[in-house]
């Protein structure tokens, strides 16, 4: 009897007993991810996989823009690619035009790693920035890119795809997402506000090229003679950098240098010879070559397989600058021929990615491609211009360009 008893007391209490264990499990399993999700959000702040590269510059930039609009002078902004970054010089913009009686300020807004899908996003940040203290840009220069707006470049984008979009995008656009994908949605906000911007695809693939960086082509390699004295130059340009800037902050976006490089008046005569010997020994034949390799794998940068998303995005743009400036600019930066030869199925293709632009928006595409100015000497390898050789000779066809819009 007293058995009987006890065993209905034990069977009694034992769906109790199971809520409280399933409770116990639920709270021990939400604790763990939890403490597993602010663990990871520390390691990444730590080594600051949010603050390098594109990422650090982006945000830099958005940081300055309500700086940016309450400028006095006419504000100028050149938007675009690492072409962009590397070959306009916005301080040597505004110094000639100063000296024309002309006060603007003028801002590289060239970001390295985004396609027109991100650059689409941002836009909209620097128009909404605009927008809401009614201020114009005086003039905008677009660049189009084709070999970011390729299939190739955007499936090389994966990785970085929803880190990039959730620090791009505002709330209102990512519940548009969530709206007609609501898996995706909600882990969008996850990656947001729980992990800081960055994905699970973008942690692995931070982790991986520290484990495994990417090895670049080196199907042609120069004498050893030469890659000792590369070295020594680069490591030599390094401490001459220092002397001259020792207040330097590490920024990736400066608004002090308003998005762009130093300029060869800040730079003794010492340290432009060195340059000088430095682009002797990086500029080579072999070195060119495995750049160029570097850029079909990477962008199919000759055959120019379009990716019409990224036309579209593009498209968007142009409208989201269109909306902010009483002047806006589309242009094709200066090509390296020399070592970039586009096969002629890729320039049918171009030409008609162009008319569609034009079409779409109303603008002139200006095509700087081949301009006479700029000779194969100018460029650091087969695509960027030259810190004080490249930058300097396109800044000065700008103001030619554009002078009498300021």
């Amino acid at each position: 009897m007293s058995l009987s008893i006890s065993n209905s007391n034990q069977q009694g209490k034992s769906p109790m007993t199971s809520q409280k264990l399933y409770g116990k499990t639920i709270f021990a399993i939400g604790l763990c991810i939890a403490l597993a999700l602010l663990s990871i959000y520390l390691i990444l702040q730590g080594m600051g996989a949010n603050s390098q590269g594109a990422l650090g510059r982006v945000t830099e930039s958005r940081a300055a823009l309500p700086k940016i609009v309450k400028e006095p002078n006419e504000v100028v902004m050149f938007f675009g690619s690492s072409m962009t970054r590397a070959g306009f010089s916005p301080r040597k913009f505004d110094a000639d035009l100063a000296e024309q009686g002309k006060q603007v300020k003028s801002f590289n807004f060239g970001f390295g790693g985004l396609n027109p899908y991100f650059q689409n996003f941002l836009s909209r940040r620097i128009a909404d920035e605009f927008v809401k203290e009614d201020r114009k840009i005086k003039l905008a220069m677009i660049e189009f890119n084709p070999f970011q707006t390729t299939q190739t470049r955007w499936n090389n984008a994966s990785p970085v795809l929803d880190s990039f979009l959730t620090l791009l995008a505002n709330d209102e656009e990512l519940m548009e997402i969530a709206k007609t994908d609501l898996t995706r949605g909600i882990r969008l906000f996850n990656i947001k506000y729980l992990r800081g911007s960055i994905s699970a695809e973008m942690i692995t693939s931070f982790f991986a090229r520290e484990l495994f960086p990417p090895q670049a082509h080196q199907t042609f390699k120069d004498d050893d003679e030469i890659i000792a004295e590369r070295g020594r130059l680069g490591r030599l340009l390094g401490e001459k950098f220092d002397e001259e800037y020792p207040n330097y902050k590490g920024e990736a976006w400066s608004y002090t240098w308003q998005g762009g490089g130093t300029i060869p008046q800040e730079r003794s005569e010492e340290t432009l010879a060195i340059f000088d010997d430095y682009y002797r020994v990086t500029q080579t034949d072999n070195m060119m070559k495995n750049d160029r390799l570097s850029r079909i794998r990477s962008a199919d940068i000759e055959e120019l397989n379009f990716e019409p998303l990224l036309v579209e995005h593009f498209i968007n743009i142009i409208k989201n600058f269109q909306r902010v400036s009483e002047n806006v600019e589309v242009m094709m930066l200066p090509k390296n021929s020399k070592w970039i030869k586009t096969t002629p199925a890729a320039e049918k293709r171009l030409a008609a990615v162009v008319k569609q632009i034009e079409e779409a928006t109303g603008i002139k595409m200006k095509d700087h491609q081949n301009l006479p100015q700029i000779t194969s000497a100018m460029y650091r390898d087969t695509t960027h211009l030259s810190r004080y050789r490249g930058d300097i000779a396109y800044t000065n066809y700008l103001i030619q360009q554009y002078q009498n819009i300021l």
